[in-house]
């Protein structure tokens, strides 16, 4: 009748078991107390021996204790298991992304992907990396969708699960010099040549500006990385993919933070360069030249 009074969890079998465990451990004591008292007792035993006896029916019989215990509570523990891994489980199912965000962290710590001030670009998201924690990455957008390569205003907070399913593209893990791109196309028709020269002009005047600067990060690549010098100087290729246009590819290597003003300049001295050439060939062709009448 008092068994009513208890919680639900406690039965018939409960009650057994902690009867059937008191009992054992009582006798488990009994067992070691003997065991030590008759150890003590031989005084033939050199006293590092009885110490080191002691000890070890000590250790026995925790040992046969612990073991004794877990067949007595079996089922009950197989149930605490089940129970156990399924709350893991939910728990593991409900904090799955900020898992995920953890593990991301651990492999930025030991890859050294980037840190703050460095510019990446992961998943589409491009800009200079402002501040990180455990879970997040904070970015200051660059901007994407127009010819100026500056900072825009926006922030964007990325998890850090994204570096175990995307890659990240450090523009700043060597230094602050890269090679840049300027892309332009003309006419078939129009003097490509003309084009050519008067873009590898204005880059090798803007490269004219930090020359032995940029030299000097090269070598200090090679010595660093052991990678091969960039190029120092400008290039043109010429694109042929179009067939009603020409393309041209300028290369040069330009300072990270300037790279928008940079590309600017070159367009201005492009157009400029090419619009004089133009208004001087119109000028000089044969057929156009003015009628000039002697004064009589």
């Amino acid at each position: 009748m008092f068994t009513e009074w208890l919680p639900d969890f406690i039965d018939a079998a409960f009650i057994r078991n902690v009867v059937i465990s008191v009992v054992f451990l009582l006798v488990m004591v009994l067992i070691r107390s003997l065991a030590r008292r008759a150890v003590l007792k031989r005084e033939s035993l050199e006293p590092e021996m009885r110490r080191r006896w002691v000890s070890s029916i000590g250790n026995v019989t925790g040992g046969l204790s612990m073991i004794g215990l877990a067949f007595i509570w079996a089922s009950q523990i197989e149930t605490l298991a089940v129970s156990l891994v399924a709350i893991a489980a939910a728990i593991v199912l409900a904090t799955r992304e900020m898992i995920l965000c953890l593990m991301g962290t651990i492999y930025l710590t030991s890859t050294h992907a980037y840190t703050v001030g460095d510019r990446i670009e992961i998943n589409g998201l491009r800009g200079q990396v402002i501040d990180g924690d455990m879970l997040s990455t904070t970015l200051m957008e660059a901007a994407q969708a127009v010819p100026n390569k500056s900072t825009v205003g926006r922030v964007i907070t990325f998890p850090n699960s994204l570096l175990l399913t995307h890659p990240v593209s450090n523009e700043t893990m060597f230094g602050q010099y890269v090679v840049h791109n300027v892309s332009i196309r003309i006419s078939r028709e129009d003097d490509w040549q003309r084009a050519e020269q008067v873009l590898l002009h204005a880059a090798t005047g803007e490269v004219a500006r930090y020359g032995k600067d940029i030299a000097k990060h090269a070598r200090d690549l090679q010595r660093s990385y052991g990678l091969e010098a960039p190029a120092l100087i400008p290039r043109v290729k010429l694109l042929l993919d179009d067939r009603e246009s020409i393309g041209l590819l300028l290369q040069l290597p330009v300072p990270l933070e300037q790279r928008g003003q940079i590309e600017q300049r070159i367009l201005h001295a492009f157009l400029t360069g090419t619009t004089e050439r133009a208004a001087v060939t119109t000028a000089g062709a044969p057929g156009d030249e003015a009628a000039v009448t002697p004064a009589t």
